[in-house]
């Protein structure tokens, strides 16, 4: 049976772990002061070479082979230790032995001295999976070991490992490796294996591992498993299940002329290629950070870990867009991707993503806000009011722009300013003018509820007020220019519909409803009276 690459290509010695160049320098420095610590806790993700430096540094306080390397590699307890057969060198996985029977039969063995090397070393991976019987077992041997012993702990949660444990060790993080130092050791593999592959391959590849050596190995396995002369970035993309850059560049296309059913066919044709509506969220997702950098950057080649092609083509579709709607877009699709974790349909979340985001772009018309039942103005509403919701204002203008406080009224509100519904659908149709996003994204999240002093005060879904935040300063100016200098826009975090309305007060034609049922109880209650000589009681 072959030996999975992540495993035939671990390091065996310091000079060969890749991005860890901080922590290969403290063991090897303290290798030459002969000051090894007695505990180290090693922590950090999956796949970043913990145990693999942990094994590196049993070697290397056992190496026989008297070289300046250090370990060297070849004596007999460096290959001892490679092989699994150092009896000196003991490994446990705390995920499936965690109990205090584990640690203590540890705790038993480790005042014993080494059978054969000069130190025995204890290396205990997930060591936060520890029960906490058994940690309290350890405790004293962890904190006075004998001199013959070192213990080297890794964790990928370290926050779970308790205090009185990492105080006695020396901490170690390792870092995600960068996607330079990933490319630069696959390429030294496939060099060493006689493996054609282009530089575009190797960056693809080391973007789609998110910082794990072990899950860039295990990328480019399969790869090589496919038995292809040369391996180039289409390729890595087929066998690692991921659609191409034409489909994100098409499908961006679509959404940009605002054409949903473009899009959806897109969609459906990527899908039945086998590909993953989870996967396709998190890749265009990735397309539209492309984009933003593309926007920004002279060249965003090496940025964007693809070839100037490519780069041009998305720095030419850049040039279509904004950088309002790149940002919503982004936005948007994060949201679909968390709840695609727990959907069973994430197809569904695709191309609703997909519509929601068309939709927002459809030109050359902005769509139409549907109007509101219209409202009697502020100065003819009477002194009856409905229960309230409290809520507390998020921002406004005047938080935000303080120099908005000193602006000088320039002539009078009109008439017409009276009614809140209808200033604020007249505002979003203006705002919409500029940004055909702004009405799905925020318009039909918001409701006006009301408008009083000059402050017009407006109630959006607590999921959008960070959007309507960031378009205030346009929304104050269009406000001003519709309604005179003096008028204030405040945002509230609320639910816009029941909620919102209830903070209005009531009209003059349902306050009358209300008092003509009043006026309906007391003659039934002087009817009842007459009858039968009961009065009763009416609760207001």
């Amino acid at each position: 049976m072959q030996t999975a690459l992540y495993r035939a290509e671990r390091p065996e010695v310091f000079e060969d772990i890749i991005g860890q160049k901080h922590i290969v320098k403290i063991l090897k420095n303290q290798l030459k002061t002969g000051t090894v610590s007695q505990a180290y806790l090693f922590a950090g993700t999956h796949g970043t070479g913990k145990t693999s430096t942990a094994r590196i540094l049993a070697k290397a306080v056992n190496c026989t082979g008297g070289g300046e390397s250090i370990p060297c590699g070849h004596c007999e307890n460096c290959e001892a230790i490679r092989e699994g057969r150092f009896v000196d060198c003991i490994e446990l996985d705390a995920a499936s032995n965690n109990g205090v029977d584990d640690l203590r039969a540890i705790v038993d063995m480790v005042k014993y001295p080494p059978s054969i090397g000069k130190y025995k070393v204890y290396i205990i991976d997930e060591v936060h999976m520890l029960s906490q019987a058994a940690e309290n077992a350890f405790l004293k041997t962890l904190e006075e070991p004998p001199e013959h012993a070192i213990f080297i702990l890794a964790t990928t949660d370290p926050q779970k490992v308790r205090a009185t444990i990492r105080s006695r060790c020396m901490e170690l993080n390792f870092r995600r490796v960068t996607e330079e130092d990933l490319a630069s050791g696959m390429k030294r593999i496939c060099d060493k294996r006689n493996i054609e592959i282009t530089e575009d391959a190797l960056s693809t590849i080391a973007a789609r591992a998110g910082g794990s050596v072990r899950d860039a190995l295990s990328i480019l396995e399969q790869c090589i498993a496919a038995g292809d002369a040369r391996l180039d970035r289409s390729l890595v993309l087929e066998y690692t299940g991921a659609a191409g850059e034409d489909f994100y560049l098409a499908l961006t296309d679509a959404v940009l002329s605002g054409d949903p059913g473009k899009a959806l066919i897109y969609i459906d044709e990527i899908i039945k290629r086998g590909k993953d509506a989870r996967q396709i969220l998190k890749d265009w997702n990735v397309h539209l950070r492309d984009l933003m950098v593309a926007k920004y950057v002279a060249k965003p080649e090496k940025i964007m870990a693809m070839s100037q092609e490519n780069a041009a083509r998305i720095k030419s579709q850049a040039g279509k867009t904004d950088a309002i709607f790149i940002e919503s877009a982004i936005r948007l699709i994060s949201e679909y991707i968390n709840m695609g974790r727990y959907s069973e349909r994430p197809r569904i979340l695709l191309e609703t993503a997909a519509v929601k985001l068309a939709a927002g772009r459809e030109a050359p018309e902005v769509p139409v806000v549907p109007v509101r039942p219209a409202k009697t103005p502020q100065a003819e509403k009477t002194e009856v009011t409905r229960n309230t919701v409290q809520m507390e204002p998020v921002a406004d203008l005047r938080e935000l722009m303080p120099e908005a406080a000193e602006i000088e009224e320039e002539h009078e509100l009109p008439p017409e300013t009276g009614n809140p519904t209808e200033m604020w659908d007249r505002i979003v149709q203006e705002v919409a003018a500029n940004d055909r996003s702004f009405i799905s994204l925020v318009g039909h999240h918001s409701e006006a509820l009301d408008f009083d002093a000059g402050e017009l005060r407006i109630a959006v879904r607590p999921g959008k007020i960070r959007l309507a935040e960031e378009k205030l300063r346009e929304i104050t100016e269009i406000a001003r220019k519709l309604y005179g200098n003096s008028i204030i826009v405040s945002l509230k975090s609320g639910d816009p519909g029941e909620d919102a309305r209830k903070t209005r007060e009531m009209t003059e034609e349902e306050t009358a409803q209300i008092l003509q049922s009043d006026k309906a109880l007391n003659e039934a209650a002087s009817d009842i009276e007459d009858l039968f000589g009961i009065k009763p009681v009416i609760e207001s």
